[in-house]
């Protein structure tokens, strides 16, 4: 019998980056903000920063489109582990500035990291990334081709 893990994760996981990519769409500004506050982007960029607030959460919901299909998954898979790598990274670093400033430790920090689901612990976001890199790695090179057993 096929295990449904598989078709599991990959629904799972698109339903996740579905999720982000509508509320970042709804809320914008807030989206523009959270991504202000990690200083990725100079203030002379500021059309680069402005693209990324649109193009950010339509290539989340195009990537899930792609891994639930199979069109593309490999290539979506990539991509969204990308973007998951550079956000983690910058929640790191900007959690890293906070606790120096407010003297907070790692297991209390929280704040709005832009993902589009609010104020968040940041260790349980990484956490949670972690898990969903591993997630998008598994739905987008995991093999669903049907194998054939030697006697077939």
């Amino acid at each position: 019998m096929k295990s449904l893990l598989p078709a599991l994760v990959r629904i799972g996981v698109a339903i996740i980056l579905v999720k982000y990519g509508v509320e970042k769409l709804l809320d914008p500004v807030a989206f523009l903000k959270a991504i202000r506050e990690y200083e990725m982007f100079s203030a002379e960029s500021f059309r680069l920063l402005n693209f990324s607030v649109s193009a950010i959460p339509i290539a989340e919901i195009v990537a899930a489109i792609c891994i639930v299909s199979g069109f593309l998954r490999r290539g979506a898979a990539l991509a969204t582990t990308a973007l998951l790598l550079v956000f983690s990274s910058a929640i790191l670093i900007r959690s890293f500035e906070l606790m120096s400033q407010t003297g907070q430790s790692f297991t209390e920090l929280s704040f709005d990291c832009g993902c589009g689901s609010g104020e968040v612990i940041i260790y349980q976001k990484i956490m949670f990334n972690i898990i969903l890199i591993i997630g998008v790695l598994h739905a987008g090179f995991r093999n669903y081709a049907p194998q054939l057993s030697p006697n077939d």
